[in-house]
């Protein structure tokens, strides 16, 4: 199994390189890895000298997760390094500048090489893997060397391979990790079942973030002069399935503008969606320089840039999460339930623990490609949007406190003496 990983990495490393002339993201994830070992070596002379901390994250989406703990962890240890890697071009192109952490790279591929000279050079007193993002050959150098490994925020389901009778090869990953702060009872028990008992249930990071973003001060004055006088829907994440249901929604709901944040902000995909709803007279984001450029008939206003969407969600009145119509499910409901907003979504959701939560409670629903009809008759219903709004708020807050108690624990463990 060993061997298929491996050409695997290899395999994936080589498409990558191949579709590098023709995708922005191929090109960004190969150029970013290119020469890795001596740009790396150079920028870690910054930090000589320094303990260091490493934490990795997937995309964007887990660095939100991860945020929290780096900060407190950045704000307890002010002289420790903190090393940010990602996997993906969406969240290391978004987040290279963060100040945050004092250096931010991409994760070179994991090879047995790169994993062993990657460790070697960042020389890590701690590494922490924000959710999931799981590598056999980082996670065994990490172990050979006796470098505690943490994960957190993650949540494990019976489908995942590890759990499967023939996912041994995947199984020895988690044995070699420190300990795991699951989000769930779920997850502690499927990993007490193959043996791990270096478990705790903290809870989800993503909730302590949100709450921090929500009492931040934030204002846009674009967004504000085209919310004007108008009811708001705000669309977070969205794709194609989405954007179709979403126009017949708008052809209901006179009444009603439509702030869109798509997941892909690619020039075809744009394009599409300024096709799509040319009857709205639809304007993106990024070709206005001033408050002024709102043109007063327009209804569609297109969110064309990465890191707004979370503050966003605070001028809706009600919000609709893209991704319930793909195979890979909805995206990130928390960031729009903390405002105390009515959460929307399509039918695939059931992967995701606060989505269910949330509509047991009646903070959300859940509509299908046909129910364009349903979701404009409650968007006019006010009483019935507040009620959800208020439920969502509920639960967001009772979900808190996951950054404190992992920090915590953390701390005690790993960095008392070594920090």
């Amino acid at each position: 199994m060993r061997l298929f990983y491996n050409l695997a990495i290899a395999l994936y490393g080589l498409v990558i390189r191949l579709c590098a002339p023709w995708s922005s993201k191929a090109k960004h994830f190969y150029r970013g890895r290119r020469d890795w070992y001596e740009r790396y070596r150079d920028l870690l002379s910054a930090v000589k000298g320094r303990k260091r901390i490493w934490m990795h994250c997937a995309s964007l989406g887990e660095f939100e997760q991860g945020r929290p703990v780096l900060e407190a962890l950045k704000s307890q240890y002010p002289d420790t390094a903190l090393v940010l890697t990602f996997f993906s071009p969406s969240g290391y192109e978004v987040r290279k500048d963060y100040k945050g952490a004092d250096l931010v790279l991409y994760l070179p591929l994991d090879t047995p090489r790169n994993a062993e000279r990657f460790v070697k050079l960042l020389q890590p007193e701690l590494a922490l893997f924000v959710k999931y993002e799981f590598w056999y050959h980082y996670i065994s150098v990490l172990y050979r060397h006796k470098i505690p490994v943490v994960y957190f925020s993650a949540i494990f389901q019976p489908r995942h391979i590890f759990f499967k009778w023939y996912g041994g090869f995947f199984r020895r990953m988690l044995y070699r990790v420190s300990h795991f702060f699951v989000q769930n009872e779920e997850s502690k028990d499927l990993l007490e079942k193959i043996g791990i008992g270096q478990v705790s249930i903290a809870g989800d990071t993503r909730f302590d973030r949100a709450i921090a973003v929500a009492g931040s001060p934030y204002r846009n004055e674009i967004i504000e002069r085209f919310t004007a006088g108008r009811k708001v829907l705000v669309a977070g994440s969205t794709w194609p399935g989405d954007e179709t249901l979403l126009r017949k929604v708008l052809d209901l709901s006179e009444d009603y503008c439509l702030v869109i944040a798509p997941h892909e902000i690619d020039c075809s995909h744009i394009d599409a969606i300024l096709h799509s709803y040319s009857a709205y007279e639809p304007l993106c984001y990024n070709q206005m320089e001033v408050p002024s450029s709102v043109l007063p008939g327009s209804r569609v206003l297109i969110v064309d840039s990465f890191g707004m969407l979370a503050y966003l969600y605070r001028y809706a009145d009600a919000v609709w999460i893209g991704g319930g119509f793909n195979p890979s499910g909805i995206h990130n409901t928390v960031e729009a339930a903390v405002y105390g907003k009515a959460v929307l979504f399509g039918p695939r959701y059931k992967r995701f623990r606060e989505a269910y939560d949330m509509l047991a409670l009646g903070g959300a629903a859940s509509y299908g490609e046909g129910d364009a009809a349903a979701i404009a008759a409650l968007l006019k219903d006010h009483k019935a949007l507040s009620a959800m709004g208020d439920s969502a708020l509920e639960y967001v807050a009772l979900q808190a406190g996951a950054t404190e108690r992992i920090v915590s624990y953390i701390v005690l463990k790993y960095l008392s003496t070594s920090a």
